[in-house]
């Protein structure tokens, strides 16, 4: 089952996600590291997805989705070991630097996003939807 995610992002002169794990979805339980990922991003709901805001897998490190495993993961909750997939996607600063801001440079600019998420032997699911807010911050 799907479920909303609001990101916030503080300024378009920083890469999103990636390295820094700002952006890291850890889903408990669950081998997804085979799983095909696409993650698009719209100006409006249901609207056609942004040229280079689209994501798929790639290679941690990389503009895309990457995502691994850890068969030693605790939960943060139960102590218990129970595997988790961190699936981590990253949008790189030139990306976001050549986004359309609109009429007003300094105002956030809202997107729409969703990442679907085809598990390996499985169907393509809608994993997590919602909007992602990027600040304009001041600058390099």
């Amino acid at each position: 089952m799907a479920f909303e995610l609001n990101i916030f992002h503080p300024s378009k002169h920083v890469v999103f996600g990636g390295a820094s794990g700002n952006g890291d979805i850890v889903l408990t339980g669950l081998d997804w590291s085979a799983a095909t990922f696409r993650m698009s991003f719209s100006a409006s709901q249901g609207g056609t997805p942004i040229a280079g805001m689209q994501l798929s897998n790639a290679a941690a490190g990389s503009q895309g989705v990457s995502a691994s495993y850890d068969a030693n993961f605790v939960h943060p909750e139960t102590g218990a070991v129970v595997g988790a997939t961190s699936i981590r996607p990253q949008i790189d600063e030139t990306s976001l630097e050549a986004l359309s801001w609109g009429s007003d440079p300094a105002a956030d600019l809202v997107l729409h996003y969703d990442l679907l998420v085809t598990p390996p032997g499985g169907v393509q699911q809608v994993f997590c939807y919602g909007t992602f807010t990027i600040q304009p911050g001041v600058g390099d």
